[in-house]
């Protein structure tokens, strides 16, 4: 029971560590002017790559549907915190209302799976 336990924390330790290195490799698109074009997607491709190894590793235990979910709630929570602190953008009343909505379905999706 114990080492259950610790696969499942270390699956879902993995799952934000794929997080994690998505939204660095997705800010480094914003990054290309500062950093130079094939420097920043370098970066970018090397963190994506990152992501989807820690996420296979996630998926082993995790169901899908229930990482990807998560992926894309905290990954879209995450970018908006970087677009807003480091890249000084901002969101239309529209736009914060489809991305509450979209934050909304992903819940939802996230608590109708059915459980194995």
């Amino acid at each position: 029971m114990l080492g259950t336990k610790k696969t499942i924390f270390i699956a879902w330790f993995f799952l934000i560590l794929a997080i994690v290195a998505e939204v660095i490799g997705t800010s480094f698109l914003k990054m290309s002017e500062a950093w130079g074009e094939f420097l920043a997607l370098g970066i970018m491709a090397f963190f994506i790559a990152v992501s989807y190894f820690f996420m296979g590793l996630a998926i082993k235990k995790i169901q899908v549907g229930i990482a990807y979910a998560v992926w894309e709630l905290l990954g879209v929570i995450l970018i908006l915190a970087v677009s807003f602190v480091i890249f000084h953008e901002r969101l239309s009343n529209t736009q914060i209302l489809g991305i509450f909505l979209a934050l909304v379905g992903i819940v939802m999706i996230n608590f109708g799976e059915k459980k194995e």
